[in-house]
């Protein structure tokens, strides 16, 4: 039965390195759209002054742990740390009750910390582009209504810094900061676009340049924009409404084995007992567990896929 965990594990292993890949690839590929759509709008007759920016040295832990630097996160990096380092601790202590090899323990250990920081630094992400993606509709109304008042647009953006709810108001108090020193309405856009990874930001900013290179109705064009982001806020809003029954039939699964388990226990130890204390027992709790959070995982993935717009 060991030998089932190990191919469990290699196959967690194997699916989350493939699901990286795939949206590192699907990430990529916006990244190049975005630039070839921006480069149009880009002056070539003088080359820029601005300092190229360098990878951290840090990119392969931060790549590992699912955390982007110039993200603001509600959490700060060192208490998603410590969740992470008691997850282990968690599994240690379990394992004295239930005295699995070391070997396999520290192993689940090492992938579950992983797992832990990677998915609270994941879920802020999520949290910080949903918020923006639903208050867009708004902010490209505010600019719309600006410019068509005559005030430039980097007027309409301190306004914004000043008007809007978090967290649009800091990002664009890093635009106006950005403007200040010299940078372009559409490339200091498109860094909201990079730290959030939003890709409405990216159809934002190139809007902005294909417009201010070529001239033409700025206003009517962010109209447009402003109607198709707040059709898709719409259609997402309804995607999680009719995914709602599949989500909570998804908890209630992931649940259930803790609760029979649970009144079993109280009605009769020794059926529970026999999963703690039988070498046997213990196999088919470690089989348990991993199918629960394998099934859990692979629901959601599915529920994140066919919602995604």
């Amino acid at each position: 039965m060991q030998q089932y965990l190990i191919i469990i594990v290699l196959l967690l292993l194997t699916g989350a390195a493939a699901m990286t890949l795939l949206l590192d690839a699907r990430q990529r590929r916006i990244d190049r759209q975005v630039a070839i759509a921006l480069s149009t709008s880009q002056s070539e007759s003088a080359p820029s002054l601005r300092r190229s920016p360098v990878e951290s040295r840090w990119l392969f832990f931060h790549r590992l742990a699912n955390y982007k630097a110039g993200i603001t996160y509600d959490w700060r990096p060192e208490y998603v740390l410590l969740a992470g380092a008691i997850a282990p601790a968690m599994i240690f202590y379990a394992n004295s009750l239930v005295g699995f090899s070391i070997r396999y323990v520290t192993l689940a250990a090492i992938i579950a910390a992983i797992m832990v920081v990677r998915g609270l630094f994941g879920w802020q992400r999520r949290r910080l582009a949903n918020q923006l993606f639903r208050q867009l509709p708004d902010t490209i109304e505010m600019v719309t209504s600006a410019v068509r008042s005559g005030l430039p647009v980097n007027e309409a953006f301190r306004a914004i810094s000043r008007e809007m709810p978090q967290p649009t108001a800091g990002q664009f108090a890093i635009v106006c900061n950005e403007l200040a020193l010299g940078r372009p309405p559409e490339e200091a856009i498109e860094g909201v676009y990079r730290r959030t990874q939003v890709a409405e930001y990216g159809f934002f900013a190139v809007t902005l340049g294909v417009q201010m290179k070529s001239g033409g109705g700025l206003a009517e064009t962010l109209q447009t924009l402003g109607e198709t982001v707040r059709q898709r806020v719409a259609l997402a809003a309804r995607a999680k409404a009719l995914a709602g029954e599949v989500i909570f039939s998804a908890r209630a699964l992931s649940l259930s084995p803790f609760i029979v388990g649970g009144l079993l226990y109280s009605l009769n130890r020794q059926t529970i007992d026999l999963l703690f204390y039988d070498p046997t027992g213990r196999t088919l709790l470690a089989y348990a567990g991993a199918s629960v959070l394998i099934g859990n995982l692979v629901i959601r993935w599915m529920i994140r896929r066919d919602t995604a717009l």
